[in-house]
């Protein structure tokens, strides 16, 4: 069975886990934190960054996007990148945005009302708060309620986009932030529908372990 490396509340982690949850492979977890000296971690995430990844055939290697890409190839059932060339680039360039310009928002506000309490005895900077909340969460709210025209990011079915999105929106549900349904009404809708998914429910309930609710 393969082995993910990292924390389940970890956004990064979190995607990783959906994707095999949503695709029906099974794995264990090994709770490793980020920077750790477990060996088996080190060799598989040489720049200390989590998830990292133990195959089934022992392969070591790391990275959320590297390892929904490896499911993809060793268990294309349950597909989560569109067969359409346009329709898959368009589904990679918003997984790389929400890994990047989205996270930077949503890590933002869920370190310092989350992680950072509950992990690294960090005082939350209010102030902080307040300027992630005003400036860097709307504009990145405001692009993928543009970039939505139907029930997922993507085609018509679940993708690798939509997985990387609601990863980054479950971030601020646990940082007590609630999606405006006036402004955001079609991202508040997709992300209804991506917490009804069975998959999701499953990793919130892993997730609600860890931090004790």
């Amino acid at each position: 069975m393969a082995t993910i490396l990292g924390v389940p509340a970890s956004p990064f982690v979190r995607k990783a886990m959906l994707a095999h949850l949503i695709k029906g492979i099974p794995f264990e977890i090994k709770m490793v934190p980020p920077g750790s000296d477990d060996e088996t971690f080190r060799q598989a995430s040489p720049l200390g960054k989590i998830p990292a990844y133990q195959s089934d055939q022992g392969t070591l290697f790391s990275d959320s996007s590297v390892i929904i890409a490896y499911l993809e190839k060793s268990q294309p059932s349950t597909p989560l990148y569109p067969n359409d060339a346009e329709n898959f680039a368009k589904a990679l360039w918003l997984e790389e945005y929400a890994d990047t310009k989205m996270a930077e928002a949503t890590n933002a506000l869920y370190f310092q009302r989350v992680v950072g309490p509950a992990f690294f005895e960090h005082t939350t900077d209010e102030a902080r708060v307040t300027e992630i909340l005003n400036q860097l969460i709307p504009p990145v709210l405001n692009f993928l309620e543009d970039k939505l025209s139907a029930q997922y990011f993507v085609g018509d079915e679940l993708s690798v986009a939509d997985i990387a999105v609601g990863s980054n929106l479950m971030s601020l549900t646990r940082a007590n932030y609630e999606i405006d349904q006036t402004q955001w009404p079609k991202l508040a809708e997709f992300y209804r529908q991506f917490l009804a998914l069975d998959a999701v429910k499953q990793q919130l309930a892993t997730e609600d372990k860890i931090f004790n609710r």
